[in-house]
């Protein structure tokens, strides 16, 4: 059970000098006693995206301090949405290299708690920053206690489709759907594919919103491999998933992709 006396910080930073820097800040922080409700602070950093949404799909963090000038990141904003994707009701705080008004406002609409320039961080703000930051997101989780779907697509949330899914029948399979496209293109297909796997899928399977770019589903094996059949697009691409796959660590999806359809 995690300490909460102890608070525990995901960093995204693939420069070693700013997560020193970093790393002096949050200590400095802990011997003045800044934290107020913790008595302590550990930090997990990792210099990739990649990285970023393994630990956030296997450990919990009470917050995320997000660096999106990364060498595996595509682009900012879309790094921003998966990490926001996977960390789910974890606030994240986004470290800035430089200036950027119209991306800082953008990133604060799609989500970020804060956006903190890194050539101006200092312990005492930093402090407020993340402590400020920790309880709006609070307020906003316990507004969103009650809403158990995706706005985009009408699936269920990922934490409302694991709560289903512990409660499933022996005849019954979990799977993924993956939908590939780029950015522009993709929030229309995922609504797209919804309405398409909500059709093709008959009551009593239950469909869920997973990440990104993934849709989850719980039906009888035979209804999956229906629904594949059916849904022929070079877009999607369909594969079973263990109880123990969804609640652990992501799966090597290039890697054990199987077209059901096939």
């Amino acid at each position: 059970m995690p300490d909460s006396k102890t608070l525990k910080l995901l960093l995204v930073e693939d420069s070693l000098e700013d997560e020193q820097l970093l790393r002096e800040a949050l200590l400095e922080i802990e011997e003045n006693r800044q934290w107020c409700n913790w008595r302590a602070c550990t930090l997990l950093a990792v210099d990739g995206l990649a990285d970023a949404l393994d630990c956030l799909g296997t450990d919990s963090f009470d917050a995320v301090l997000l660096n999106l000038s990364l060498p595996d990141s595509p682009a900012m904003l879309e790094s921003f949405l998966d990490v926001r994707a996977a960390a789910g009701s974890v606030p994240i705080l986004v470290l800035a290299d430089e200036p950027d008004e119209n991306l800082e406002n953008r990133l604060l609409r799609e989500g970020a708690q804060d956006v903190l320039l890194k050539p101006e961080l200092e312990c005492g703000p930093l402090a407020r920053a993340i402590r400020y930051a920790i309880e709006r997101q609070r307020r906003v989780n316990a507004v969103r206690v009650s809403a158990i779907v995706d706005d985009l697509t009408g699936a269920l949330s990922r934490e409302a489709f694991l709560k289903v899914a512990a409660q499933r029948s022996p005849g019954e399979r979990l799977a993924w759907v993956e939908v590939g496209a780029d950015r522009e293109a993709l929030d229309p297909l995922l609504m797209q594919t919804a309405d398409s796997l909500r059709r093709a899928l008959e009551a009593p399977a239950v469909l869920g919103r997973w990440d990104r770019r993934r849709f989850c589903i719980l039906a009888p094996e035979a209804a999956v491999q229906r629904a594949a059949g059916q849904l022929t697009s070079d877009s999607l691409r369909f594969s079973f998933a263990s109880f123990d796959e969804m609640t652990g660590c992501e799966p090597p999806l290039r890697a054990k992709i199987a077209m059901l359809a096939d």
